[in-house]
């Protein structure tokens, strides 16, 4: 059973459970059936809930297997040897040493240093630029489809193809109640085999030979018109 289907049936035993406990709010005295019955549904409730976790871990297990398989198969990186530089020894040339030359006395002249009178720089003033304004791509004309006439009919159609997505919440929590006695087993493999048939007329069969339900039934006549619908 999908995880979708669980969480459905889920949502069905928590509002059963929710109507069975309002239903004794006002009472000052419980019958015995409410403890059992809230008490079964209880029980079951957790045990979905068990599953759903047991198959969430399952999963996370896969998904963590195949991660560690793929960076084991990825090939390790080889480091590059680094290039040693080679080292050159310069060697220096001997010093010659100069020869002592007496230099002769000299008279000293001061000269008088001359004083140099730069012109200013007429600093010009820079010029702004303007930002250049963005061109605008042109605007293409919007057109207007119009809708599909019949959409909403395809897709009732396409959802009553398939026979288990045909009832809303309320309709499995009814039908399940008021026809299979709250077996949930039970429901589930009757719209099962009901979805494998291929004529209304041979639907019809199974629910005289395999359910036996009574026609005048005003939820069996509810359960008949949505299988009508899907071989419309």
């Amino acid at each position: 059973m999908a995880n979708k289907e669980k969480i459905d049936y889920l949502l069905l035993d928590l509002k059963e459970l929710e109507t069975l406990i309002a239903g004794m709010r006002d009472a000052e005295v419980y019958p015995v059936s409410f403890f059992s019955q809230t008490f079964n549904l209880t029980h079951k409730i957790l045990n979905d809930l068990h599953s759903l976790e047991t198959a969430q871990i399952e999963v996370l297990r896969k998904q963590m297997e195949a991660h560690q398989a793929l960076i084991q198969s990825l090939p390790n990186p080889v480091a590059a040897p680094m290039p040693v530089p080679e080292v050159v020894e310069i060697q220096e040339e001997p010093k010659a040493e100069k020869p002592k030359v007496e230099e002769p006395v000299k008279e000293v002249i001061v000269e008088q240093p001359e004083i140099i009178i730069k012109e200013k720089e007429t600093v010009q003033p820079e010029k702004t630029v303007e930002p250049e304004k963005p061109v605008e791509a042109p605007r293409k004309p919007v057109t207007a489809e119009k809708p599909g006439v019949f959409l909403n009919d395809l897709l009732e159609k396409k959802n009553l193809s398939d026979f288990r997505k045909a009832f809303s919440l309320n309709d499995r929590f009814r039908f399940r109640r008021e026809l299979f006695g709250g077996d949930e087993d039970k429901m589930y493999k009757a719209v099962t085999d009901l979805n494998e048939i291929n004529s209304y007329e041979e639907s019809i069969a199974y629910l005289n030979n395999e359910l036996k339900w009574n026609v005048e039934d005003e939820a069996v006549a509810d359960f008949i018109k949505l299988l009508e619908k899907r071989f419309l």
